[in-house]
């Protein structure tokens, strides 16, 4: 045979191996095959681990969460209003002004002073605040109890928000909050109070929040609230680290031998991209938290692919 037909010999051997389909593994499945996400994959199929990273089973709480939002208010609007009827001598401040509390917002002049023998009479800031409003002007006639400046106060803010009867009482009361505008400004908070009844017209219960002054948001924002609720503490595994086989769940244990396992477990509620694990796993025990689709029952962890 002379070196032409042999090298052809070689090449059609070598073609026919190419084509040959991937070597079978346990279960009757291609080494290559299997999917990973959980509904899809047996957990005793066939491949190795993959060299997938190994977790830790830990417990920690989730929660679900529901969005409230409301605007910005002063926690405190105190109209000042002047004692006794006469003129505006002086206005010693102006809209937008921080003022402390006792400081002189204006003076007035009684009307019954003629012969002008009192001393002005002083209306002074009961809170520490910005002014608001300025509704006098100097030399203007004044009645008693009429309305001069509006100061608001400067410690916070509050917000008020609603919520149904279904959430209501899963929300608790103090805890702390954070809060968004539709700028990307945040703040921070806490739940100051719920009311004790519904607005019975709507089914409502009112929440209250308060926020600390901040020069991020301003009075009258809108801000969001995400609120946790069905508050859960356990055994939490990322859902693609669960496996489904005809109606059962498993998890890839590492075991002390530090080969692979297939856990049958138990599933609880789902929050987010993390499932509850209700039964089959314990604390401390590892598991494979991403898979490939190549594991098999017994493969050393960290084995090549078959």
């Amino acid at each position: 045979m002379n070196r032409a037909a042999i090298l052809a010999m070689v090449f059609a051997a070598l073609w026919a191996v190419a084509g040959l389909p991937a070597q079978q593994g346990p279960g009757g499945r291609t080494g290559g095959g299997g999917g990973t996400a959980a509904g899809g994959t047996n957990p005793g199929g066939a491949g190795a681990s993959g060299g997938s990273p190994v977790a830790v089973a830990q417990v920690s709480e989730q929660s679900h969460s529901i969005t409230v939002g409301g605007r910005l208010e002063p926690e405190s609007r105190i109209v000042h209003k002047v004692s006794t009827g006469g003129y505006v001598q002086a206005v010693f401040v102006r809209e937008g002004q921080l003022v402390s509390a006792g400081q002189e917002l204006l003076h007035l002049k009684r009307k019954d002073d003629v012969m002008e023998l009192y001393k002005p009479v002083p209306l002074v800031a009961r809170i520490s605040g910005r002014v608001s409003e300025v509704l006098v002007q100097p030399e203007a006639e004044v009645s008693a109890g009429e309305s001069a400046v509006v100061i608001l106060g400067t410690q916070g803010y509050v917000l008020e928000a609603y919520v149904s009867d279904k959430d209501a009482f899963r929300i608790d009361v103090g805890q702390q909050v954070r809060g968004r505008t539709a700028g990307g400004g945040a703040v921070a908070g806490f739940l100051l109070s719920r009311s004790p009844e519904p607005d019975y017209s709507t089914g409502l219960f009112e929440l209250t929040f308060h926020f600390p002054d901040s020069q991020r948001v301003s009075i009258g924002e809108f801000v969001l609230i995400d609120l946790p609720v069905d508050r859960v503490r356990g055994l939490f595994v990322p859902r693609d680290a669960v496996v489904r086989r005809y109606g059962s769940y498993y998890v890839w244990v590492v075991n002390e031998s530090q080969l692979l396992e297939a856990r049958q477990v138990v599933l609880g509620p789902v929050f987010g991209d993390l499932v509850l694990i209700s039964e089959g796993l314990e604390p401390g025990q590892r598991y494979l938290g991403r898979l490939t689709g190549r594991e098999r029952e017994g493969a050393p962890v960290g084995a090549p692919a078959q």
